[in-house]
């Protein structure tokens, strides 16, 4: 009797054990929101490329707690989104100190990265140490993910493929015989060049020339000379937006005619103050309007609440593909441990409104970018058919 009495006891606290794990945590234990830790350089040289993006973060965030929130089962409930963002002024030193306050201080869930290459491997240091998911957004050299990171994610692609879409339509089309490069000597410009010209050269193109220049160079009249003697088909610059400015308005001057322009970045930063002479100049585009590409109403929702223009601001499609990832990640986590949501994040297979994201073992993405035209002011996606909202034109006609 005592044997069956004991075996009783034992099944009724197991009982209550199983009842007691499938509760929902306490609620004590439950945070009241998701804390995301993120720097926009609202100010500084990269200001001109993301300087609006605090309203883009907010916006983002004011939809989906309008929407009650992200569903966090474990908790049974669901969190709004509040995001941290300080200004990192476009400089790596702002970036650490402003990192580490987010996770000491601010004591975030979850960092999104800054812009551009450099900045990121500055702020990426933080969450590894201190063992917080880490997203980044637009920066891809690869020298951010050869440093056995396990905290990090990306979510475009290496830059040395920045522009292999790109590639593939110069081979398919068949009419360039040749190019030449002209390079800003920083991080992200010579990651995407050592790609290009490896591609080029896949594509049956001559590389007649090539020429790394110093960030700060005003005057390209040395370059722009030999280009004109050695005249290919393509003058492709790999750069930042300034220095594309400064080279293009002097080869204008100096009447380099090639059968293409291709500027890397060309946004409407690019575009307005050359004016007609951005016409017909090929660059990247992650998305464009009309473009046959996943569902755009969260793009056009989040611009629109966040008055940011694709076109003026390029890399603002990437951070809603962003946006889509964090909430998947989150929501397949189920809760807020830093573990369980960059599991979540390393196994995540997304279809985004740019396309297939996941992530290699080393953590860099899958989405990439697209060629677009300046085609009377506006931005045509000239590559693959599938998805294109126009035809490339080829070649440019001519400056007078």
């Amino acid at each position: 009797m005592k044997h069956t009495w004991g075996g009783m006891v034992v099944a009724l606290v197991l009982c209550l054990a199983a009842c007691l794990t499938a509760l929902p945590i306490h609620a004590a234990d439950v945070p009241d929101k998701i804390l995301i830790g993120v720097t926009v350089s609202q100010s500084g040289h990269f200001s001109s490329e993301v300087g609006p993006f605090k309203r883009l973060l907010e916006a983002w965030a004011d939809i989906v707690n309008a929407q009650g929130g992200i569903k966090l089962s474990k908790y049974g409930k669901s969190l709004p989104v509040k995001f941290i963002i300080y200004d990192d002024k476009s400089d790596q030193a702002t970036v650490k100190k402003y990192y580490e306050r987010l996770a000491t201080v601010d004591k975030v869930h979850l960092m999104l990265g800054p812009y551009s290459s450099p900045l990121t491997i500055a702020a990426s240091t933080a969450s590894e140490n201190h063992k917080i998911p880490f997203v980044a957004i637009c920066a891809n050299s690869s020298k951010i993910y050869d440093r056995g990171f396990k905290w990090l994610v990306g979510v475009i692609d290496l830059g040395p493929r920045y522009t292999y879409r790109y590639w593939e339509m110069i081979k398919a089309e068949g009419k360039a015989k040749s190019v030449s490069f002209v390079v800003e000597d920083t991080l992200h410009p010579l990651d995407v060049f050592k790609g290009s010209k490896q591609l080029a050269e896949q594509a049956g193109l001559k590389v007649l020339s090539e020429d790394i220049i110093p960030a700060d160079t005003k005057d390209f009249t040395p370059v722009i000379t030999k280009l004109k003697t050695g005249n290919p088909d393509i003058v492709y610059v790999s750069s930042n937006i300034p220095f594309a400015i400064n080279f293009m308005k002097q080869a204008k001057e100096m009447k380099l005619n090639p059968k293409e322009y291709h500027c890397i970045h060309h946004s409407g930063v690019f575009r307005e103050p050359l004016g007609k002479d951005a016409e017909y100049v090929v660059g990247q585009s992650y998305w464009v309007e009309g473009m046959k590409l996943g569902d755009p109403k969260l793009i056009a929702d989040v611009l629109k609440k966040a008055d940011v223009s694709e076109p003026m601001y390029p890399w603002s499609p990437a951070y809603v593909a962003a946006f889509q990832i964090i909430r998947a990640a989150l929501e397949q986590a189920g809760a807020l441990e830093n573990e369980a949501v960059m599991k979540a994040l390393k196994a995540l297979k997304l279809d985004t409104v740019l396309g297939k994201a996941e992530f290699h073992e080393t953590g860099y993405g899958t989405i990439n970018t697209y060629p677009s035209q300046i085609q009377e002011g506006k931005y045509v996606v000239i590559w693959p058919g599938a998805v294109s909202t126009g035809k490339h034109v080829y070649p440019r006609p001519e400056w007078k």
